[in-house]
């Protein structure tokens, strides 16, 4: 079984993710608090609400069996940094690092900056060109299915971009969220819905002294299909599941109540 998980890697592959997960875990307290330092006390970002949502993302770790997929709506750069840092502690990620969710950045978005390249290896990222080269973001995949068969979670965008209406786009999204779910045997899906109180659209880094909203289910989709088709259903019960999440936070906090 190990071997039919690992043959989309190479030996050197495999090792080369073990070495990133373990320097990871072992600089965690360095630039992880670091960046809560940044996000809470210089961009005074606020979670309401934060221990409540740890206590029930431990109780899904604890009820869960296969790795979990954490599958958001996405609005600006860092929401894979906000959704971390919402989701457990330092210390619960330092006792069960498979807990701190891999993600797929656009490596064009910190590529020419050493140091955000030195902090997104670390921050367990596996780089991908959006639209590149087929075989190259295959293995960007290959990597994360394989993180994923270790056990560890993950972060996926179903929308493959940030939403340029500001809203999920029903319409245009990726396929891949739903091959991963068949990929992996017994792989859950967390569906989580993030939003800032000022966010109106899509932008770079959110605007400092928000407060964000977090909302999340944790579902296992299942399909009658095959092939293509159980993929397609996959991804799309993922979405509307998160578009329904985000019905019910407009209707909790409509456009002019915000403004």
């Amino acid at each position: 079984m190990e071997k039919q998980k690992n043959k989309f890697l190479t030996k050197k592959e495999r090792f080369s993710l073990f070495t990133q997960r373990f320097l990871g875990w072992a600089t965690m307290p360095f630039w992880n608090n670091m960046a809560v330092v940044l996000m809470r006390f210089w961009a005074k970002y606020h979670v309401p609400d934060l221990r409540r949502i740890r206590r029930q993302f431990k109780q899904m770790l604890k009820e869960t069996d296969g790795p979990i997929i954490v599958c958001a709506n996405h609005l600006t750069k860092i929401d894979s940094v906000l959704i971390n840092w919402s989701l457990a502690s330092w210390w619960t990620y330092m006792k069960n690092y498979r807990s701190f969710s891999w993600n797929m950045p656009e490596r064009a978005n910190f590529a020419s900056n050493p140091i955000l390249r030195g902090i997104c290896y670390l921050a367990s990222c596996v780089p991908v060109d959006r639209g590149g080269d087929r075989d190259i973001v295959k293995k960007s995949i290959d990597k994360i299915t394989h993180m994923m068969h270790k056990g560890h979670t993950v972060t996926i965008f179903p929308e493959g971009k940030r939403s340029r209406h500001g809203k999920i786009d029903t319409d245009d999204y990726s396929y891949g969220v739903g091959r991963l779910v068949r990929a992996v045997q017994d792989a859950k899906v967390l569906c989580v819905y993030l939003r800032g109180e000022a966010q109106e659209t899509f932008s770079g880094i959110p605007k400092r002294g928000q407060k964000f909203y977090l909302d999340m289910k944790l579902i296992a989709p299942e399909t009658p299909f095959k092939g293509l088709r159980a993929t397609k259903d996959i991804s799309s019960q993922i979405i509307h599941q998160l578009t329904a999440m985000e019905e019910r936070y407009f209707l909790h906090f409509p456009p002019a109540a915000q403004a």
